[in-house]
Parts: C-alpha cells; structure tokens; sequence
C-alpha cells in the first residue's frame, strides 16, 4: 500500500500552464501530460536525472510543501522553531522528491480516470475523486484534496488511496518517531536518507 501510495503521488505531474477553475480538468490534463511524456522513453532514458526533472517541472509546483509538512507534523508543528518548520519542510521536499522519482522509474502502464469534483460550501475545496488502474485491470480508488490558494490555483494538499490517507499515515509515523527522538534528530535523519539516494 505505501508503494501504491509514493507510486500515485509521483504521477500527480502538474503544470501552471494545466491550472483551472476545474480542478478534475487540472489532475485530468496533469496525470495525461505526465503519462504521455512516460510512454515516450525508454526504460533506459529513465535515470534518475531525467525522472527527477520530470518530478520538479510537473509535481512540485502543485504540491504546496508548507501545508502537507504542516499537516504532516500536526500538534508537533507549533511546538517547532522558526528554523525547524524552514528545515523541515525544506528536507521533506528533497524527501518526496527523491520517494517521486524512484516511483516513476516504476511506471509501467498505469492509467487514471476521475470524476467530477466535489466542493465544499465555500467552493474553496475539492476532492476529486477516481481510479488508478493498472495494467492488469485492477482498479485502485483514489481521492485527491486540493484547495484554492490566493493566486486562484489549485494546489494538492493530500491523496487518499484505497482508504489510506497519505497526510495522515506522515503524521502518524512522524509522531511515533518523535516520541523518541528531537525534531532535529528527524530532520538529520531524514536529510541523511536523501544523501544516501544521490550516491
């Protein structure tokens, strides 16, 4: 399931150009754009340079980092210094941005298809909900939150798949480990397994 998770995540590939007022027509034209983009290499022309400059033209610029790492954190993060929320959330960027890039090194085949989506009263969020499906037909039900910021766009602030949610599975772990360790402590931890990854 954490596979299924990271690997979902990576194919969130977003675009300024693919925002709109719709946000199931901006995961509809991102996940395509990516896909396509996909079916176009080889295995071979997918190393970890390329796949990584796939992964911060298309994902980052959607994902707001501050709010999942705030969410992520939960009661952790008013506890947390200035300095420790900047650190965090810088080092839980390279951290996805390494989990995104070896699940895209793993594409092979996967389509989406979502339904329209549903706002709250205010109109202000979203879930778009939808399938993954894989090659051999099995379909993987997704959900997708995302909320407009003040520039009007929509940004992905968490994903539910199969009934896991992803913010609160971070939280979760990140509150285990941090009942025996510093945030500090997590914040090395973590910038160590990014370094490992580069090697």
């Amino acid at each position: 399931m954490k596979y299924l998770a990271t690997l979902l995540m990576a194919f969130l590939g977003f675009t300024n150009m693919a925002q709109s007022a719709n946000p199931t027509a901006t995961i509809e034209y991102a996940t395509s754009s990516v896909i396509n983009e996909l079916k176009q290499m080889s295995i071979e022309q997918r190393d970890s340079t390329e796949v990584q400059r796939l992964v911060e033209s298309y994902i980052l610029p959607a994902i707001d980092q501050k709010k999942i790492a705030k969410l992520a954190l939960g009661k952790h993060w008013k506890k947390a210094s200035k300095g420790q929320k900047i650190a965090f959330i810088e080092t839980f960027r390279n951290l996805q941005i390494r989990t995104y890039t070896g699940a895209f090194k793993a594409f092979d085949g996967q389509e989406f298809e979502f339904k329209a989506a549903k706002f709250n009263k205010s109109g202000k969020k979203a879930i778009v909900k939808g399938h993954m499906i894989q090659p051999s037909g099995q379909r993987i039900p997704i959900d997708f939150k995302l909320y407009v910021n003040k520039q009007q766009d929509w940004k992905i602030y968490d994903a539910v798949i199969a009934g896991l949610g992803m913010v609160k599975t971070y939280r979760q772990q990140l509150s285990e480990q941090l009942q025996r360790k510093s945030l500090d402590e997590i914040i090395t931890s973590m910038r160590g397994q990014v370094q490992t990854a580069q090697r």
